[in-house]
């Protein structure tokens, strides 16, 4: 493998001329040439990866003056591979700066160590508060998961830490540590070809004590390597993910690995790719089996597309434990297969082994097919990109490739004609092998079912499909269905037996499997859908029983976290009453010292939206970058609507300093006037509208005004009365930024901001969790009525089950 397969890292532009041997100047005037590779996007400083500037600078002849010894007709990526060589520690096969660590991959199949559940049990309790302070958990988390990287890699990264930890203290001394921390953990994301991103996140945790500080480094010290996993399920649990970040279960994840790995005849692939990685979740599975099977994990080709630049570094930091040198682009909002796209050059390689869970599109697909593109299989519908993702996917194998794609269920017998002869078109070409339906209610933030299709390169052309059912597996866990070791094996025994009908034994009749030929399949419209194939007739008694029993479990969860919401709340109201009763006579001169009356433009920036000339052409129902409304401003927060309109990916790129960032509040610029909303992290990544404005923190005032008490303070009724005012009466009320700007903002001390934030946030808790525990109250009512309804079923039970391995 090349230098650039082994380490694609990230340089700036005084890196590039001391590869290259020129000016800085140069590299300036470099960039105006056509064809200069653009930097990667986000973040202060532009940095651009290594392979695009080695294959760059390989088309270009150094001038005989500038030659400096190297032979004639030598060529700058020739100039700049002597000098990354020459920098490269003895013994290795890749250039490492000097005090960098290469982190220590786990043991595959490792018995986990039983304290490291309970320490991280303990690192999200009370220490989790103590620490953040006025940061998020999301923060907290990026903190764990950062330390804990640091203490795989180990080396003098780690070793900086422990010995700043011992001898910090004091709020300088935390601020001094968390600097640290971030850096350290940067220099390693750069040289893993991902962009600095702790940064952001460690300076705004607060801690409360030196002491917790150090604490929680001593802790996570002690944490085994699969303590990474369980910090990413706090992340998605505490990030609120939306419907195109969510990660994929890691069961899920072992189904498609262990399938994929029944159809590889050569053994472990060194090729993996996911072209919507997420968390990189699916690479992960995809190394840790290879791993299993004798592969060294560093000689593997691990390549990713995402779209979640906070997700990204995470993605980058799991597969680097596990010993792979990852390659995970953030899209610039193009899909995979537009070769416009600045990463198309990386995914347009080919691989052994292909996963992916793509966003849905779950609307009709009724558009007329598109014109432009490459579709092998026939061109999938303007709007839904379902069979893109899919004829992608099979683009990116290599003979004897295969791939496991999560589908939502709607993809595999939908009505469109475009579609219907996609799916012909792969049936007869034998690329689909199998096609598993999995239960709802599988992923975070969607109760769509699915199905994981199972593709193969056309060299391996199958005659026959497999479908399983396996929608009955799974066991309710805080109201997703989560796959048990159990589920996952009863899964493959179908897979493996599906081959052979007429043998039942030792099969789990839960999984119900049909072999059907090409004809069949076409008899059935060129159907995907598992449940058109397999007689698989449930009493709906035992259905009714299933749901109402699920429905009850959701329905205690949702009634323990209304109690554990009351309980903090009425804690919160009881600080506010007891501090009113011993401080009455000092709260008139507290009062008088150390408030101060602002406008909002000392405070922040003000961006209004993009214009509608920007938008026009681009906005869509189906897929894309969200855009942000006046009606999708609910309750301080940025809710998701199910008509929310995007601005199509190939577009919204070029909209990026409109984008939303946690801590920014938006206001309504033309509509009804009514209270702002905090953006947090579930909103983050959205795109304004014309018809908000967003105020953003100045970074010089982040110490004196908090953003949730900012946010707070305009939700006010006499704040949103004086918007109302000032808004300019045409068709619809409109405030310009300049107008905004001057509203008067009385600020406190920062310290009684953040205890009114704090009051604040426990009474907006209490509130989303009787609403969350009114809905699974309306929910259970539901499926009483109907295992009332159907109690004349009781004695359904000797309907006949389907066969496995039924041939059709």
């Amino acid at each position: 493998m090349s230098i650039a397969d082994h380490r694609d890292q990230l340089h700036s532009q005084a890196e590039i001329a001391e590869l290259a041997g020129v000016s800085r100047a140069s590299i300036t005037q470099w960039r105006r040439i056509p064809g200069f590779p653009s930097p990667e996007r986000g973040g202060e400083l532009e940095l651009f990866r290594r392979s695009e500037i080695l294959a760059w600078l390989d088309e270009r002849t150094i001038p005989r003056s500038r030659l400096h010894g190297d032979p004639d007709g030598t060529t700058y990526g020739a100039r700049a591979r002597r000098t990354l060589v020459g920098s490269a520690p003895a013994g290795t096969d890749a250039p490492r700066p000097a005090g960098t660590d290469a982190p220590r991959p786990a043991a595959p199949g490792a018995r986990p160590d039983p304290r490291t559940a309970d320490h991280v049990r303990e690192l999200m309790g009370q220490l989790c508060d103590r620490v953040r302070g006025a940061g998020s958990r999301v923060d907290y988390v990026n903190l764990l998961v950062s330390l804990h990287f640091l203490r795989r890699s180990g080396g003098a990264h780690w070793d900086g830490v422990v010995q700043m930890s011992a001898y910090g203290q004091g709020s300088d001394g935390a601020a001094a540590l968390l600097q640290h921390i971030a850096a350290a953990v940067d220099q390693q994301l750069r040289l893993l070809g991902m962009r600095p991103a702790m940064r952001q996140a460690l300076v705004r945790l607060e801690p409360r004590s030196y002491g917790d500080l150090r604490h929680v480094v001593r802790l996570v010290g002690e944490l085994g390597p699969e303590a990474f996993e369980l910090m990413l399920d706090e992340y998605e649990l505490l990030a609120g993910l939306d419907s195109g970040e969510f990660f994929t279960p890691r069961a899920v994840a072992r189904v498609m690995v262990r399938i994929a790995e029944e159809n590889t005849a050569a053994g472990a692939p060194l090729g993996v790719y996911d072209p919507y990685a997420r968390g990189g979740e699916l690479l992960a599975a995809a190394t840790t089996w290879c791993a299993q099977q004798g592969t060294a994990p560093r000689e593997m080709r691990v390549r990713g597309l995402t779209h979640g630049r906070d997700t990204a570094p995470l993605a980058t930091m799991n597969l680097a434990l596990l010993g792979a040198r990852p390659t995970v682009h953030v899209s610039s909002g193009a899909p995979p297969w537009a070769t416009s796209a600045p990463s198309s050059a990386a995914t347009a390689e080919q691989f052994d082994l292909v996963l992916s869970n793509p966003p849905f599109n779950m609307r009709d697909s009724t558009g007329a097919p598109r014109i432009e593109g490459n579709w092998p299989y026939g061109p999938p519908p303007l709007g839904n990109d379902n069979l893109a993702y899919v004829q992608h996917v099979l683009g990116s194998l290599r003979e004897d490739g295969v791939a496991a794609v999560i589908m939502p269920n709607k993809a595999g017998n939908s009505a469109n004609g475009s579609e219907k002869r996609i799916r012909r078109a792969m049936v007869e070409r034998g690329v689909v092998k199998a096609v598993v339906a999995l239960p709802d209610r599988l992923f975070s933030d969607t109760s769509v079912p699915v199905s994981v299709w199972f593709l193969v390169h056309p060299s391996l052309a199958c005659d026959e499909i497999l479908f399983l059912d396996a929608r009955e597996v799974g066991t309710p866990v805080r109201g997703k269905r989560a796959l048990q070791d159990a589920d996952v094996e009863a899964i493959l025994d179908a897979y493996r037996g599906g081959s052979h009908p007429g043998d039942d034994s030792g099969r789990d009749p839960a999984v119900p499997t049909a072999v059907v030929t090409r004809e069949a399949v076409g008899k059935q419209d060129w159907s995907l859908s598992p449940m058109d194939h397999i007689d698989a007739y449930r009493p709906r008694r035992h259905t009714a029983e299933t749901a109402h029993a699920e429905a009850l479990a959701e329905l205690e969860l949702r009634k323990q976290l209304a109690w554990e919401a009351d309980v903090a709340a009425a804690s919160a109201l009881e600080q506010v009453e007891q501090r009113a009763e011993h401080v009455p006579q000092e709260r008139a001169l507290l009062d008088a010292i150390g408030w101060e009356r602002v406008t909002l433009s000392d405070l922040c920036t003000i961006q209004a939206g993009p214009s509608y000339s920007l938008l026009k052409g681009h906005v869509t129902t189906d897929g894309g970058v969200p855009l942000v409304y006046p009606q999708n401003l609910r309750e301080g927060r940025i809710a998701e609507l199910a008509d929310d309109r995007h601005v199509a990916a190939e577009h919204a790129w070029r909209l990026e300093r409109f984008l939303l960032e946690p801590g920014d509040i938006v206001c309504v610029r033309t509509g009804a006037m009514g209270p702002p909303a905090l953006v947090r992290d579930a909103g983050a990544g959205r795109l304004m509208s014309a018809n908000v404005i967003r105020l953003r923190m100045d970074e010089r005032q982040r110490a004196r005004v908090h953003p949730g008490y900012l946010a707070a303070y305009l939700g006010r009724p006499e704040s949103v009365a004086w918007v109302r005012d000032r808004a300019t009466a045409t068709g619809a009320p409109s405030i310009s930024a300049a107008a905004l700007g001057n509203q008067p903002v009385l600020l406190p001390p920062y310290p009684e901001q953040q205890r009114v934030v704090a009051v604040l946030d426990a009474l907006d808790a209490q509130a989303a969790a009787h609403s969350r525990l009114a809905a699974a109250v309306a929910h259970t009512r539901t499926t009483v009525a109907e295992r009332l309804m159907l109690s004349d079923l009781d004695g359904a039970t000797d309907v006949t089950q389907p066969k496995a391995g039924t041939r059709s």
